[in-house]
């Protein structure tokens, strides 16, 4: 068996805690239906009922790996790879990752004109309620037709979800090791994210009062529908 010297094993030892990236873990967020990667506005099927989701924004707040803050606060397309995927500063092994669904109370007093147009609670993203309840947890937009076929528009019917309020507020902590270099997956399972709603009752809420039961349905059923996976 060959043997290196000391001072050559130390070096190679130095060299391979200094590897590019090994203090960063990479956070993809995507849409799932049927087991697979979702593309957006591609039609599928809940029971005889054809479905298109063509827009899911939402906010991802206090994201941690065990007690390590890797994120304030992330807005995220899974349609867009620029805010579906992102590379976090992760320091040390961690048992678990938790992170809340939209932004907590401090935030959601935040002026979104004060910040920079590059961050996530700035007025660029269009996620801030000027007439309402702030900030938008959740701003999800679709298409449903009960016969099975959405080629004809004037046919269908609507899906908006934007929900807000402080007491839409969800967190989840999942039982997920993880360790610097890793490469996270946070899957929203589009199934289980509709399989108690009714598209027909339900497909429409922007929190006001008479619709705040279907907001709180969604942003349960919404963090829910959440898996996390190492990959």
């Amino acid at each position: 068996m060959k043997r290196f010297p000391f001072t050559t094993l130390l070096l190679l030892l130095f060299l391979a805690g200094c590897r590019p990236g090994n203090k960063r873990l990479t956070v993809e967020f995507q849409w799932i239906q049927n087991g697979v990667m979702y593309s957006q506005s591609d039609p599928f099927f809940k029971g005889d009922t054809a479905v298109a989701i063509d827009l899911f924004h939402f906010y991802v707040s206090d994201f941690r790996a065990g007690n390590q803050l890797l994120s304030d606060v992330l807005f995220v397309d899974p349609s867009d790879s620029a805010f579906s995927i992102y590379t976090l500063d992760l320091q040390r092994r961690a048992d678990n990752i938790s992170f809340g669904l939209g932004v907590p109370s401090d935030m959601n007093a935040m002026d979104p004109t004060s910040f920079d147009t590059a961050h996530p609670l700035s007025s660029a993203f269009a996620m801030y309620w000027t007439w309402a309840s702030k900030y938008r947890f959740i701003k999800a937009e679709g298409r449903f037709n009960a016969a099975g076929d959405l080629s004809n528009a004037a046919t269908n019917g609507g899906i908006i979800w934007h929900t807000g309020t402080d007491s839409l507020y969800r967190t989840r902590t999942f039982d997920v090791p993880v360790r610097p270099g890793d490469r996270l997956v946070v899957k929203i399972d589009l199934d289980l994210l509709l399989g108690s709603l009714s598209l027909a009752n339900e497909g429409f809420t922007h929190t006001t009062v008479d619709t705040y039961a279907i907001a709180e349905k969604v942003s349960n059923e919404a963090i829910a529908a959440i898996e996390v996976v190492v990959e």
